[in-house]
């Protein structure tokens, strides 16, 4: 099941507020924080904000660690799709979630949505497999992205890969003078065999030999 179970939903006003915006014949991603609605569009923010923060019980959606539960600047509205290149999307519900500061700044304009095999995007896709990374409207992250010591991310699929190296997920920690122990490298890729294979067994064994490494 996916990690978020309910889309924000709009009031009339704000419908019509997000409908005036998107029609204006000079309509931009900047018009996010447009100067002209400044108030309108800072109480839609917070209410968006709020919405997410609830539904994701306080947690960013990419890297899963605490985001703040008063302040903005650690809970940030995120564009799951960049709003730049997809500026149509920008009030989207299912484009939008909260993030930490880190990963909202990391992650910033790359394109997450799986090109068209031809013609451009005509409207938001609507399941998993049109995107890149594990994304929180369609994907359950557990399926994608294992997290060992509150610190090391283990892809399991090709959308897990995407997601760790496109946020550097392990990147802050090594930063950080962090080091993961060569044996659970090898484990990861033991552990996304295993898992294709479908050997429960295995990969419960696996999972507590990389438990009890990173604790040592």
């Amino acid at each position: 099941m996916a990690d978020i179970k309910k889309g924000v939903i709009f009031s009339q006003e704000q419908k019509k507020l997000i409908k005036e915006i998107i029609k204006h014949e000079n309509f931009s991603h900047n018009d996010w924080t447009k100067e002209e609605k400044k108030e309108p569009l800072e109480a839609l923010r917070v209410y968006i904000r709020k919405h997410y923060r609830t539904e994701q019980k306080a947690k960013c959606a990419y890297c899963k660690k605490d985001v703040s539960v008063r302040s903005a600047s650690n809970c940030q509205v995120e564009h799951i799709a960049p709003k730049d290149k997809y500026k149509d999307y920008m009030f989207h519900p299912k484009n939008l979630c909260v993030a930490c500061a880190d990963c909202n700044e990391i992650k910033w304009n790359h394109d997450i949505i799986k090109p068209p095999k031809s013609g451009n995007i005509k409207r938001y896709p609507s399941s998993s497999g049109a995107f890149l990374l594990v994304h929180p409207h369609f994907d359950d992250y557990t399926d994608h992205i294992d997290i060992f010591s509150d610190r090391w991310y283990v892809d399991k699929t090709k959308k897990g890969h995407f997601t760790i190296g496109l946020c550097k997920l392990n990147q802050r920690s090594v930063d950080f003078g962090y080091f993961a122990p060569d044996e659970v490298m090898v484990l990861a890729e033991d552990l996304r065999d295993a898992k294709a294979k479908g050997s429960s067994q295995l990969v419960d064994l696996i999972k507590e030999r990389i438990r009890k490494l990173l604790d040592e």
